[in-house]
């Protein structure tokens, strides 16, 4: 079960991670915020502040919290944004990308 063992580095957008196989990658989430901008709270992560308080759940995946907000019967709900180690590993790694240009 693939999982994320240490975030080496975070700036805007961009996290730099060691998985437990010992992969290490850095990943560009910037196109995932994108996707989910109908997400309400979804744009407090482009706060680097909020952005750089990003840690690694006891599942292995990338989460922050208190970042997406939901109402259901006039009651609101507040939810952590997490990627699953498994999606953050099968993302390009940018160093990849950056070689092949």
């Amino acid at each position: 079960m693939i999982k994320v063992k240490k975030i080496i580095d975070v700036k805007p957008y961009l996290i730099t991670c060691e998985f437990n196989d010992g992969l290490i990658k850095t990943i560009d989430i910037k196109g995932l915020l994108n996707a989910h901008k109908h997400l309400q709270g979804i744009e407090k992560l482009y706060d680097e502040s909020c952005f750089k308080k990003v840690y690694i759940g006891k599942f292995g995946e990338i989460v922050w919290d208190n970042i997406i907000n939901t109402f259901q019967n006039g009651e609101e709900n507040i939810w952590n944004y997490d990627i699953s180690p498994e999606f953050a590993y099968n993302l390009p790694d940018i160093k990849d990308e950056k070689k092949s240009l």
